[in-house]
């Protein structure tokens, strides 16, 4: 195997690594953002509850009343849970960005080999037909010298 396939090959690998890192950084960015659809509906939950409880419109009573407060309190704990989950998810994500510019960099070193190997054939190519076409120069230019 040449050089150039080697670096072919660590270069595939390279982006498939940066590839790897942003299907995961979209999946956790989809589940950050179903957490955040789910937060946001919990807390409009909430605030028609306490708003409910401020206006003390229906009158449920003290067991009915404390129901709604032991809900209220649920919907808090919920809520707690739901931001602490988006924390380590957001934890999560920032490793993973890490690992993304590693991966990005790696793979643009890659990158950088291959092209400069293309080049250094292309260059070595080059000075072989350079060096056939001076040796048919000089075939034919001795063969006219000989007629």
């Amino acid at each position: 195997m040449s050089n150039r396939h080697c670096w072919i090959v660590l270069e595939r690998k390279a982006h498939d690594q940066v590839r790897e890192c942003q299907t995961q950084l979209a999946e956790h960015q989809a589940k950050m953002d179903k957490l955040q659809t789910t937060l946001d509906r919990l807390m409009g939950m909430y605030a028609e509850y306490r708003a409910e409880e401020s206006k003390g419109g229906k009158q449920t009573g003290l067991q009915g009343a404390m129901n709604q407060r032991q809900f209220m309190s649920q919907l808090l704990s919920v809520r707690e849970r739901i931001e602490k989950d988006m924390s380590m998810i957001q934890g999560v994500m920032a490793q993973i960005r890490t690992r993304l510019i590693k991966a990005e960099t790696q793979r643009m070193k890659m990158q950088a080999l291959v092209d400069q190997e293309e080049q250094t054939e292309r260059k070595l190519q080059d000075m072989i037909d350079q060096k056939r076409m001076d040796e048919a120069a000089v075939s034919r230019y001795n063969a006219r010298s000989a007629i």
